[in-house]
């Protein structure tokens, strides 16, 4: 054994902690190698014990030090049983083998050996637990140390590190348990310290910022359903599951069992460039190559004219191409030359061959022009309508998304705010805070309208053409219509917006959602399966299971269609026999599986979402029920089309009071159940299969007495002009809404303090940002995608 190694003199010269480390490992290690030389023919335990307890008094022969690091490892290794001094050290034989080089063994066998000594748990399970990388070892040791030192310029960063770590603040007692620490400060870190072995160099690292995801088993703050976030400034050199052991093992030191950290999130200072990212760059790139392309030829082939022709010339409409507001002039006017006519008359060319080539030319200008800039954001924002709109829709649709957004800004908040317990406890015993709390209706509205604008334009073309359509047409213009902007969104979410944004609470791990959600799941969503499917972890989009379904709706809507206009009765036999379905199926489900009452039910204090999300709220076996309505009454409207509808005033105001009293009814109803004992479980199975019912139909009797002349101020305002341009962009204002609150929510550096005010605000900015954006999305995607469906369609009716 090497005097050297283990004097106590020797190893108080020692002034850095990674030294003192290594020169009591190298101690340790010595024993270790007298065992390993015939560790084979050893029984004699109690002597090899003996021995390692003889070493360490050695190394502390003159008693305690003043140096707390040494004191603490001194006791430490002095605890090892004797059971556990074996194991160790029959674990250890196998890490010298593997091991790549010292420094690895000598810090592989610290862990151990640490951690066997605090927790004296079984072999197994202190290697599982405290595997950490030994790069990462010895810089977080390097960090301990400097930050005992005095401040300097040398050691400020350690003073950083520990500064940018998450601390409790006040309002414990509220329910404030998110620590994010400082996020920007954590990265701006740069490690230095001296490395002495194997050999001295200067050693650098950068600050790395992790969010821990833990869970409090402490009254009155059960976490079930709900985790708590922390965030801790770490080495760049340790992983994830480093960060996760690091965490954890501090706790268990520090005598801390009320908390658990249950998984580590780091922020990845570089996002890799994926395949993936690299694709949807490339089409966002080649489709704003188009766009200017299409806009410089609308420019050049239908503006400049009209402007050197001046406004009375330029009056002439132009043909459309996308729509009303979309034009292109005759092919003779673009291409032939004043001498073509003659020309083609001399034969220079046949006149058959001419207009061939003439045909080709107007199709590709056509499709240039589908991504006009100019033509598409015109048509966007126009108010014109076509002739037969209802137009007391636009109004319903542009309320209904800004309820939907609502709805979505509470749950952000919840996950980013840090009062939530204290928040939502006395939130939900206003009537204020209902309208939030139930915005899930707004879906209702929505399918409503799909319903009822689905049989009424289905009928009415159907009764132009003797009944016949083209089913195959039918379902791919549906396709068609939803899905290329739909993928185009969700692209953009998964791929690029890692590489646009970055906040303390943003997953960076190969994709802006986490791995298993959309990574894995994503052809759920381009074949609107995923509320069907039960995921062993969870749909991409959380959002999007409104358009599966009524994709859904609508691929079985043939069933009620078709038998409507063939033969009525046999028609309302199907609608009724599907709302029969609707209604029996979350009551046989709610009364079976105890489900409460609605989709959001309190968990000590807390909202959370169980099993009824897949099994009732999702699923559209359940919530067929308004979307019936609709049906219903697109079938009524499409049989009174033409002819006047008479109600006596009576019937009129009745009507309007069973729909008020009902919507509010719905909205308002369940206050005293989230706070009080709850409903029985009776009640709870009627309410969850017909509350959306009656929302429907009181959402269809606004429809109908508008568009019958029965509205009065109501369909004024609902009818409102300003409402036009806003409507169009329903759609892509739903698929962008949530992404814009997800990064609002992941890129804020401090957590949110949850008031009214707080949501008004967010609120605010969501619906300011989500038009402005969804008129670039439209203008780019969405409208060159119908334009070029309306082309190619035209080109085969030709």
């Amino acid at each position: 054994m090497s005097p050297e190694c283990c004097n106590r003199d020797f190893f108080l010269q020692k002034t850095n902690l990674v030294e003192k480390l290594v020169t009591i490992q190298h101690c340790q290690r010595t024993v270790v190698a007298i065992f390993s030389q015939n560790y084979s023919s050893l029984v004699n335990s109690q002597l090899k014990y003996a021995d390692h307890i003889t070493v360490l008094d050695r190394l502390f022969a003159q008693g305690p030090t003043q140096d707390l690091v040494a004191n603490s490892m001194y006791k430490a290794l002095k605890r090892i049983d004797q059971e556990n001094f074996l194991s160790i050290l029959g674990r250890n034989l196998k890490i010298q083998e593997d091991a790549q080089g010292e420094d690895a063994s000598i810090l592989k066998f610290t862990s151990e050996m640490d951690a066997e000594s605090s927790t004296g748990e079984s072999t197994a399970k202190s290697s599982s637990n405290t595997n950490i990388e030994p790069q990462c070892l010895a810089d977080l040791m390097a960090f301990i140390q400097h930050i005992k030192l005095n401040v300097t310029a040398e050691t400020v960063w350690a003073l950083r590190m520990a500064d940018a770590t998450g601390k409790p603040g006040s309002g414990i007692l509220s329910g404030s348990f998110t620590f994010l620490g400082d996020f920007d400060e954590c990265r701006a870190v740069t490690g230095k310290y001296k490395s002495v072995f194997p050999v001295e160099k200067e050693r650098k690292f950068l600050g790395q910022y992790c969010v821990g995801q833990y869970s409090i088993n402490l009254k009155p703050f059960p976490s079930d359903g709900y985790n708590y976030k922390w965030g801790v400034c770490i080495p760049d050199s340790c992983s994830e599951h480093d960060a996760l052991q690091i965490a954890n093992l501090a706790l268990e030191r520090t005598n801390v069992t009320q908390i658990t950290f249950e998984s580590m999130t780091c922020n990845m200072r570089t996002v890799p460039w994926t395949a993936r990212a690299v694709v949807m760059f490339t089409m966002i790139g080649i489709t704003a190559f188009l766009v200017a392309v299409g806009t410089a030829l609308d420019i050049k082939i239908n503006l400049l004219p009209k402007w050197r022709q001046g406004k009375e010339k330029g009056k002439e409409e132009r043909n459309s191409v996308n729509g009303d507001a979309q034009s292109l002039p005759k092919v003779d006017s673009i291409f032939r030359a004043p001498n073509d006519a003659e020309s083609a008359g001399n034969g220079n060319l046949p006149q058959e061959s001419a207009n061939s080539m003439a045909r080709r030319k107007s199709l590709v200008i056509k499709i240039f022009l589908a991504f006009s800039a100019f033509t598409n954001a015109s048509k966007l924002l126009s108010f014109n309508q076509a002739l037969g709109t209802l137009t007391s829709m636009n109004g319903l649709r542009v309320i209904s998304i800004n309820w939907v957004i609502l709805g979505h800004t509470g749950l952000i908040l919840l996950s980013a705010a840090n009062n939530v317990g204290g928040y939502v406890q006395d939130a939900l015993t206003r009537y204020s805070f209902q309208v939030l709390v139930n915005a899930t209706f707004s879906v209702d509205t929505f399918f409503v309208m799909s319903g009822l604008l689905l049989t009424y334009a289905t009928l009415n073309h159907m009764k132009k053409t003797d009944g016949k359509v083209n089913w195959l047409k039918f379902y791919l213009h549906r396709y068609m219509r939803l899905t290329p902007v739909y993928m185009i969104t969700f692209g953009i979410y998964l791929s690029c917006i890692p590489y646009l944004v970055d906040g303390p609470l943003l997953p960076q791990r190969d994709g802006f959602e986490q791995d298993p959600n959309c990574q894995h799941n994503w052809w759920g969503n381009l074949l609107y399966v995923q509320n069907l499917v039960k995921f062993k972890t969870h749909y991409c989009g959380s959002w999007a299971w409104y358009l599966a379904v009524d994709m859904q709706f609508y691929v079985v809507s043939p069933l009620m269609l078709i038998p409507l206009y063939r033969k009525p009765k046999l028609g309302y036999l199907v609608v009724a026999l599907f709302f029969l379905m609707t209604t029996i199926t979350p009551i046989v489900l709610v009364v079976a599986r105890n489900y409460p009452a609605g989709r959001t039910h309190l968990s000590n204090g807390r909202p959370k979402l169980g099993d009824e999300n897949y099994d009732i709220y999702i699923s559209p076996y359940c919530r067929m029920g308004s979307y019936l309505v609709g049906v219903v009454t697109g079938f009524i409207l499409h049989r009174t089309k033409g002819q006047p509808v008479r109600m006596h005033r009576a019937l009129v105001a009745a009507g309007w009071v069973v729909s008020i009293a009902l919507g509010l009814m719905i909205v308002y109803g369940l206050k005293d159940y989230y706070v009080g004992p709850g409903m029985t479980i009776t009640m709870s199975a009627f309410y969850t299969a017909f509350a959306r019912i009656a929302w429907g139909m009181a959402v269809a009797w606004v429809i109908f007495t508008c568009h019958t002349g029965y509205g009065g101020p109501v369909n004024a305002f609902l009818s409102w002009k300003i409402w036009v341009p806003l409507a169009r962009l329903t759609y892509t204002v739903y698929l962008i809404h949530m992404i814009l609150l997800f990064v609002l929510g992941s890129t804020a550096r401090t957590p949110y303090y949850m008031t009214d005010w707080t949501i008004v605000r967010l609120y605010m900015a969501t619906v300011m940002a989500s038009y402005s954006l969804a008129v670039v999305v439209s203008t780019l995607f969405e409208a060159p995608g119908l334009a070029l469906e309306k082309v190619l369609f035209d080109k085969k009716k030709q």
